[in-house]
């Protein structure tokens, strides 16, 4: 493909940069067989201007949750490590919640608070699984969905309690074997610092560049279950290609088909959200745009980032940008996230229906 899909969704993008309202992106386009990049914009603002590309390492924030930890408990299930309805508790015995399982925490129904700024006096990982210990539920488990950043750490924590260190757990079985040489976590400790986007700039921190914005996965030394990978457009292609596919990318199975077919339905219908496992599933309320069809995938990460997997299209987008560079001030974020969406998908349904 030479950009066939995604030009007007760059003019979108560039529109944006122009009037200074967001700093720059790099995007994309995947089908089954083939897939699409480019970037508007810029990498930084601060401490220098600096030219971006399809190469530029992103923060993804919370895309974190589905780039890795849902992948990574998925195959903890087909392992015969858990099932969805293991409780937590009976992995880890300190947890005092005895109804909570793995499918809770996957769907965000565990009735785990969505955030609770006392974290912040947490110095290390073990002070923050003590800190989650304590936290009240909000809900009965099963009953509310409440995204949960706490929720997602407690499965990184699982998934280290079968398979060791999760960093070295998805390079072995997914980063690596998908050719995606530049998804890692803690980049700036990889000598890659040079070539990621920086986030916010704040008092406490500085620019932050390398290392993860967020604040929960700070305090967890970067590897966390709820954030810490840092990935370019490129290799999140080869990621949403490999779930076009079944599970599999270029002669490398990362999961089965029937693992796969578990993300192709909601998980909590008639509950305020609609969601599957790990990802939000054809809800209507996602700023993936107006055109999302009914079984489609959706996540975003708060530095700017979202992927769109679409089963009825066959295809999906991907989105990177730092819109909380230089500050996290940007009240147009997430309708330059519509307006992008919108104009890839009637574009790919106009070249779709001129092949009908």
């Amino acid at each position: 493909m030479s950009n066939l899909y995604i030009n007007e969704g760059k003019k979108i993008l560039e529109s944006f940069v122009e009037t200074g309202e967001l700093c720059g992106a790099a995007f994309g386009f995947v089908t089954r067989d083939e897939y699409e990049c480019d970037f508007a914009g810029y990498k930084s603002l601060l401490p220098e201007r600096e030219e971006n590309s399809v190469d530029t390492i992103y923060d993804l924030a919370s895309l974190s949750k589905v780039v890795s930890t849902t992948i990574l408990a998925l195959k903890l299930i087909e392992d015969g490590c858990v099932s969805l309805r293991t409780k937590v508790s009976s992995i880890l015995p300190d947890f005092p919640y005895k109804d909570i399982t793995v499918y809770n925490l996957m769907t965000h129904t565990s009735g785990l608070p969505a955030d609770d700024k006392d974290y912040k006096s947490c110095k290390n990982r073990e002070e923050l699984y003590s800190f989650i210990n304590k936290l009240k539920l909000n809900h009965d488990p099963g009953t509310y969905v409440e995204y949960s950043c706490f929720g997602y750490i407690l499965l990184g924590r699982i998934i280290e309690h079968f398979k060791g260190d999760l960093d070295k757990y998805a390079d072995e079985v997914l980063f690596k074997p998908l050719g995606m040489y530049n998804t890692m976590y803690n980049p700036k400790e990889k000598g890659k610092e040079a070539e990621c986007a920086p986030t916010e700039v704040t008092a406490q921190r500085g620019c932050i560049k390398g290392e993860v914005h967020d604040g929960k996965a700070h305090i967890m030394g970067g590897v966390s279950g709820n954030a810490g990978v840092f990935s370019t457009v490129k290799d999140l292609c080869r990621f949403t290609a490999m779930i076009l596919n079944d599970g599999e990318f270029k002669g490398y199975r990362v999961l089965k088909r029937s693992t796969i077919d578990l993300l192709g339905r909601s998980y909590t219908e008639g509950l305020n959200s609609n969601r599957t496992l790990g990802w939000l599933f054809a809800d209507k309320a996602v700023n993936a745009g107006d055109y999302t069809s009914d079984v489609s995938l959706f996540h975003t990460g708060f530095t700017g980032t979202a992927i769109y997997i679409d089963f009825i299209r066959e295809c999906a987008i991907i989105i990177l940008d730092n819109a909380i560079h230089p500050t996290r001030d940007n009240p147009k974020k997430e309708e330059i996230r519509n307006l992008f969406f919108n104009q890839v998908l009637l574009r790919y349904d106009e070249i779709q229906s001129r092949k009908r």
